[in-house]
């Protein structure tokens, strides 16, 4: 897994969790009358009114937000450690299952990067596991099918990972049978050139 598309898989899925709703526009006055008049009393009563569809997001929720951001952007950086404390401690506040699940799945992500030091699958499959126990019970909450899909693509990734090991060791096998096939041709051409 490349940590380029890591990254657009983890950003996309924020992205998809900070984007709860369009705001609608405001409406404006049919007159220009009417509209200057809005005017002088809006400049008594400066509240604003409060949006439609306006998402409720708490301070705690808020602040895992930000952590996810922020494992995300050092996962990219190659800071390794920050990233995987960061994803840490967002689920150590259990704030959501969502936000649980974003944070495994980028431990999930970072322990599987074959560039991080601290490189582990068995380590990526306890997280899987930890995912899946959280989303079974879960499952009549609103974000469990979220937290599936995530468990789901996590699983795909832990999948390509064993599939990279096993297609390196073809190759190591094929590039044995290619310096044994080179070396008989270099003895062929020495017995019939007589050297």
């Amino acid at each position: 897994m490349s940590a380029k598309y890591l990254q657009m898989t983890v950003s996309v899925g924020l992205i998809a969790l900070l984007t709860a709703c369009v705001s609608t526009p405001l409406e404006h006055s049919a007159s220009p009358i009417d509209h200057r008049a809005q005017k002088t009393t809006a400049s008594t009563t400066a509240t604003p009114s409060p949006m439609a569809c306006e998402p409720d997001i708490d301070l705690a929720t808020e602040s895992v937000l930000r952590k996810l951001a922020l494992a995300n952007e050092w996962h990219t950086a190659k800071q390794y450690q920050s990233a995987f404390e960061a994803y840490e401690s967002a689920l150590a506040e259990h704030s959501s299952l969502l936000s649980d699940a974003y944070a495994l799945w980028g431990i999930i992500a970072l322990r599987l990067d074959r560039e991080n030091p601290a490189y582990s699958r068995e380590a990526a499959q306890t997280a899987i596991y930890v995912l899946d126990q959280r989303a079974q019970q879960a499952m009549s909450g609103e974000a469990s099918n979220e937290a599936r899909l995530l468990w789901f693509s996590a699983g795909l990734m832990i999948a390509a990972d064993a599939s990279k090991d096993q297609v390196m060791a073809e190759n190591i096998q094929l590039n044995k049978e290619l310096a044994q096939r080179e070396e008989a041709i270099q003895r062929l051409r020495e017995l019939t050139l007589g050297k």
